[in-house]
């Protein structure tokens, strides 16, 4: 044989095996990498998976004043009971005339008097009322995820995950399932 087919057979085994390694590198990487990508979309799929029952919780502090200005009509009657007693004492000069002059007798009064009566008062005005209300309180708010749009957006992300597994499974596009086929051999 001639030396030089000899070393072009060297060298041709030497790139074939140089190749095999690398391909068996790149094949072990492209592993590797679909691994770490169904790990990862599994991890996605925990995360996800609670997550419509979920609920957000916040509570909302109100510290403020609200101004309150408004005009009261008052238009009514009103019925007053005054029932008291008046004690008089006292002493009244009462002029007599005797002809020829004037004589004041005295005459002391020492009484009760009773008052039992009802008033009725109309009242007729209006009445401006201008307040500032101080407001302090806190307001709990509890909002279920699967009440808000927030849900919708959850789903896709469910469904565009599928889709991921799904080419992931199948990344040449021929209708078998890699992953499935190798974990059976």
């Amino acid at each position: 044989m001639n030396k030089g087919y000899v070393a072009a057979l060297i060298v041709l085994a030497l790139l074939t095996t140089l190749s095999l390694a690398l391909n068996a590198i790149v094949i072990s990487a492209l592993l590797r990498f679909d691994r770490i990508g169904r790990e990862t979309l599994a991890s996605a799929r925990r995360l996800l998976a609670g997550s419509e029952d979920e609920t957000f919780t916040y509570t909302f502090r109100i510290e403020d004043e609200f101004p309150f200005q408004t005009t009261v009509p008052i238009n009514d009657e009103f019925t007053v009971p005054f029932k008291t007693t008046i004690p008089i004492n006292t002493t009244i000069a009462v002029p007599i005339n005797l002809g020829i002059t004037t004589y004041n007798l005295k005459v002391p009064i020492n009484t009760v008097f009773p008052l039992d009566m009802e008033f009725t008062v109309p009242v007729s005005m209006t009445m401006e009322v201008d307040v500032t209300v101080p407001i302090n309180m806190e307001v709990p708010i509890e909002i279920a995820v699967s009440d808000t749009p927030f849900v919708r957006y959850l789903n896709d992300v469910k469904t565009t995950l599928d889709e991921l597994e799904q080419e992931m499974a199948d990344p040449l596009g021929l209708g078998v399932n890699l992953p499935k086929l190798a974990e059976e051999r």
